[in-house]
């Protein structure tokens, strides 16, 4: 039996690695602080005066969106619906379409252009629903809708009044008429 426990025991040392026998643990000092000096250049003087020898940076031209919002701001709107109109169907954005309509309103010919308008308003709430434009477009579109509505039910109702007035005028005619004869 005590054979068997010596085999055990020597199986378990061997498969444990054991006999190469306890291996020294090193330990290390700590590492030791370095000051580094890194040399940091010298200001260099700026002068404050720009000598008049450099040619002046010339202003980049406008684009043709920011010269159709230049325009709408300043109620040239002909030249800004031309220029609007003008625009590559890439450049053209929910603002280019929301002042393009505008702009067909409100155009200084006093002929206002509803049909151009609401295309473009149509568009801009078609293309762009997410946009901060879309539900003032959709108003205005649903106002002209409104008014035109409104504008025919007038029409007819003065077209009936004025029917009622001209029979009215008819039978007091007829009712004089029958006035005079004995």
């Amino acid at each position: 039996m005590r054979l068997n426990c010596l085999v055990i025991f020597a199986t378990v040392l061997i498969l444990a690695g054991c006999h190469k026998g306890i291996q020294p643990v090193v330990v290390l000092p700590p590492p030791a602080v370095v000051h580094v000096v890194v040399p940091v250049a010298t200001p260099v003087p700026v002068p404050f005066d720009i000598p008049d020898s450099l040619p002046p940076i010339p202003p980049s031209p406008p684009s043709l969106f920011e010269q159709a919002e230049l325009a709408f701001a300043i109620g040239n709107y002909p030249e800004a619906i031309q220029t609007y109109e003008a625009l590559p169907a890439g450049e053209q954005s929910d603002q280019a379409l929301f002042h393009l309509g505008i702009a067909y309103v409100l155009n200084d010919k006093g002929t206002g252009n509803w049909g151009r308008a609401k295309a473009n308003l149509q568009r801009l709430v078609e293309e762009y629903p997410e946009s901060s434009l879309t539900p003032t477009a959709a108003l205005i579109l649903s106002l002209r809708t409104r008014a035109d509505h409104l504008a025919r039910d007038t029409k007819t109702r003065d077209d009936a009044i004025q029917q009622l007035r001209s029979e009215l005028e008819r039978l007091k005619r007829i009712d004089a008429g029958r006035r005079k004869r004995p």
